[in-house]
């Protein structure tokens, strides 16, 4: 259902954006926000545009996120009562710490969040190296903001262990350990 949602740093401001790719008996998608990534409240509901079964997309600006890490979430409550929950966004706002974040760390299932501060912009290779060397992932990201923050999803079949990710771009080059359980 859920296609490139994600949430970009703007001018102290977040926006999330979100596309629904058969988007049918939907009653409507609510946006949640959190300073914790556990205790979310709505904060902005959003009618479904046609129900046609296609494809729809969405963009929601948040004017008053907090200062520090936020989490966004987005809610589609179906018409026979179910709701579907997207993966769980983050948006850092004031960077004041410079580099890169990932979260959750370590990672549970297959998914982690990169947040990017907002001093480098530019285009940026990431790479997912193993204990043994081998590069297993590489995504290009690309910083036109103040920041981004994007999903990065580990290849299938990654097996518990300790990763280095590294971000190279420009004259920027930062690496972290990811812990996957």
């Amino acid at each position: 259902m859920f296609d490139s949602v994600r949430a970009n740093v703007k001018n102290d401001l977040v926006q999330i954006g979100w596309c629904n790719l058969t988007e049918r008996e939907v009653k409507y998608y609510m946006i949640e926000r959190s300073a914790n990534g556990t205790d979310f409240t709505p904060i902005y509901q959003q009618p479904p545009s046609r129900n046609l079964d296609d494809k729809a997309s969405y963009t929601y600006i948040d004017s008053r996120p907090a200062t520090g890490p936020n989490f966004y979430r987005i809610k589609v409550a179906i018409t026979n009562g179910r709701m579907i929950t997207s993966r769980i966004l983050r948006a850092e706002m004031d960077f004041s710490n410079t580099g890169f974040t990932l979260y959750p760390n370590p990672v549970t299932g297959d998914e982690c969040i990169i947040s990017l501060a907002s001093e480098w912009k530019g285009k940026y290779t990431l790479e997912v190296v193993n204990s043994s060397g081998l590069r297993i992932q590489q995504v290009m990201l690309s910083n036109q903001g103040n920041g981004i923050s994007q999903a990065i999803s580990l290849p299938a079949g990654t097996r518990p262990g300790i990763y280095v990710v590294r971000i190279k771009g420009g004259e920027y080059t930062a690496s972290q350990l990811l812990v996957k359980k």
